[in-house]
């Protein structure tokens, strides 16, 4: 093998490991729960994607507290324009 092969042989070995690696994170979904105590002391909470919790925690939308995320707005409000949660 020339030089060339080995090096076309190993881009293509990382370009599909980068692949892999971006379908597995999009595809990863975190748990955020609600601010309120909860009946009975059960915390509800709602899946959400990588990339919602991209745009969530770039507008202040989640809080982390020790090892959970909880919401600073309500989640079961309509789809559509969120206001500020300040």
């Amino acid at each position: 093998m020339t030089r060339t092969a080995k090096e076309r042989i190993a881009a293509a070995l990382l370009l599909v490991m980068a692949l892999v690696l971006l379908l597995a994170g999009g595809m990863r979904s975190y748990k955020v729960y609600d601010r309120s105590d909860g009946e009975f002391g059960l915390l509800t909470f709602t899946r959400i994607s990588d990339s919602e919790l991209v745009v969530d925690a770039t507008f202040s939308g989640v809080e982390r507290q020790g090892d959970r995320l909880y919401t600073t707005y309500d989640r079961n409000a309509p789809r559509g324009k969120r206001s500020c949660p300040t």
